[in-house]
């Protein structure tokens, strides 16, 4: 009679968490596809993967709509990182150019790290103040994250 009873609750605990874990894939779906067709988005980021990252994601839900807008701030070191690597100038270039990412960077940066602008990629404008820039997004209507 115990094995009976632990059987069957072991067969409900297993069932349960199936079914739970169903309906968690369900919602994960539902929640990425609601991404709006007409969607604002800005992302602050301050290192190099965070920028992979999130050149990734703009690329990935402007090819939904075009009528989606991106702007992705870089801060912090990852300025001065950007105009000594070429692989994160060329990654840049394409995701202007080629996905229509609009892609700034942070003026206090440049004068915090001493960055010469001339070895920035032309494709990112210069925001005087990123983290004031990231505030009038919000008071545009975008939906902003920090990574």
């Amino acid at each position: 009679m115990k094995t009976y009873k632990f059987i069957l609750i072991l067969l409900i605990a297993l069932t349960g968490t199936t079914m739970s874990q169903a309906q968690t894939e369900a919602a994960i779906t539902t929640t990425e596809q609601s991404i709006k067709a007409e969607g604002k988005y800005g992302i602050l980021v301050m290192n190099p993967q965070h920028l992979k990252a999130a050149i990734k994601t703009g690329k990935t839900v402007k090819a939904k709509s075009t009528a989606i807008d991106v702007h992705i701030v870089t801060c912090g070191k990852l300025v001065k990182e950007i105009s000594t690597n070429p692989e994160l100038q060329n990654l840049i270039k394409s995701a202007v150019n080629d996905h229509g990412l609009n892609i700034l960077v942070c003026g206090l940066s440049i004068e915090q790290f001493e960055v010469d602008t001339t070895l920035l990629p032309v494709e990112t404008p210069v925001t005087q103040n990123g983290l004031i820039y990231m505030l009038g997004l919000q008071e545009q209507g975008f939906k902003t994250i920090i990574l």
